[in-house]
């Protein structure tokens, strides 16, 4: 779990660490700090509970994380009530836009454009 002290933060699920790497350093040098969970094992999903976790902006799923799917984690978070902004982020096509619709979730495709990506997670505290 790293991530920088910033005025805004987001949670990224990804168990690929140079996927992982690579969020930090395109969102951290534009003002954005990123909260990265490397896997979805109940220890680390509890993180999610602490104020600095809670506080973030938007969660980022990966669509695999080991043997766990995004969209269950996604799905589960919804259950409980969690309302923020979700995004899969994932290289291959979007595997199920009306279950994504039903979930709130937007689907990014890699490779990111972290400058547009800033731009709208900024915009995201605005509304």
């Amino acid at each position: 779990m790293r991530g920088s002290m910033s005025s805004i933060d987001v949670i990224y699920i990804e168990d690929d660490e140079t996927e992982g790497l690579l969020m930090q350093f395109g969102l951290e040098a534009r003002g954005i700090g990123v909260l990265h969970l490397s896997d979805a094992s109940a220890a680390s999903l509890s993180a999610l509970e602490t104020p600095r976790y809670r506080a973030a902006r938007a969660i980022f799923l990966d669509l695999w994380i080991q043997t766990v799917n995004g969209i269950d984690i996604a799905r589960r978070l919804r259950e409980v009530g969690d309302t923020r902004p979700f995004f899969l982020v994932t290289a291959a096509e979007n595997p199920d836009p009306a279950l994504l619709q039903s979930l709130n979730i937007t689907f990014l495709r890699k490779p990111l454009d972290y400058q547009k990506l800033a731009e709208r997670i900024r915009a995201l505290g605005e509304n």
